[in-house]
């Protein structure tokens, strides 16, 4: 068989294949031919279009890391991890970037609490304390219109609720210990300045680095005030260079 009409062949079916591929499928093609940049543009483009996913933020920021923009990429795979925490792929990767830029995050929280809280996601422990919630408002009507005169089922009943209530109180203590999250920003620019007022010209303070998990403050113009725990350094960052881990479509 004629040897161009094969490769023809062969460029027909790949364009016909991309064609029908899906734009997850098309930028992981991109990712794997090694086009980082328009991987990452990619990746951006499907979470705008389709809205918070935990695997498109996990690849784009394989592609940030891959292009050693370690700001973008811990922002990228914090992002994920508020949907999916104990994705072991997805922790070793966020271990590796914050490696990379020692841009490990003082959390104030004992580590193994910290563990335990981080477990699940805060829709998990919501979901957790409602459904315990229920549980004991069935148990509580249960015991109010059924004479539960059997002692085994007196224990049940009573071992259902001590595993509600406990439940209700673990759940309670780990969406309070989380509430920072809302205020939670990485740090995006190596060059990222803390100013110590809301302009371009005003003295610096010093730089937070990229990667640096800050606590977000009030907004006043294009900069937003900004704590980095651990440290005395406080001020103003430039919007452009901090981005808010959990924005308002991943607190839904």
């Amino acid at each position: 068989m004629n040897r161009k009409f094969l490769l023809g062949l062969m460029a027909l079916f790949v364009g016909v294949s991309s064609a029908f591929s899906t734009p997850f499928e098309q930028a992981n093609q991109q990712f794997s031919a090694g086009d980082f940049a328009a991987a990452a543009a990619s990746y951006q483009k499907i979470i705008a279009d389709q809205g918070p996913d935990p695997a498109v933020y996990y690849n784009l920021g394989n592609s940030y890391q891959s292009l050693k923009q370690y700001g973008p990429a811990i922002l990228a795979y914090e992002r994920a991890r508020l949907l999916t925490p104990r994705d072991p792929d997805l922790l070793a990767n966020l271990a590796l970037a914050r490696k990379a830029v020692t841009a490990f995050e003082e959390s104030g929280i004992n580590p193994r609490l910290e563990t335990v809280i981080n477990h699940l996601s805060r829709n998990e422990w919501s979901w957790l304390v409602a459904g315990s919630a229920l549980v004991l408002c069935a148990l509580s009507i249960l015991c109010g219109t059924v004479d539960l005169n059997a002692r085994r089922m007196r224990h049940l009943a009573v071992g259902f609720g001590i595993c509600a209530g406990v439940a209700i109180a673990t759940g309670s203590t780990a969406l309070y210990l989380r509430r920072a999250d809302a205020v939670r920003g990485v740090v995006l620019s190596d060059q990222a300045a803390v100013r110590l007022s809301p302009f371009e010209k005003a003295e610096s303070l010093g730089t937070a680095g990229a990667g640096r998990i800050v606590r977000l403050g009030e907004r006043n113009g294009d900069f937003l005030y900004v704590e980095v725990p651990g440290t005395n350094l406080h001020g103003w960052l430039a919007s452009a260079d901090v981005a808010a881990i959990s924005p308002a479509d991943l607190q839904k």
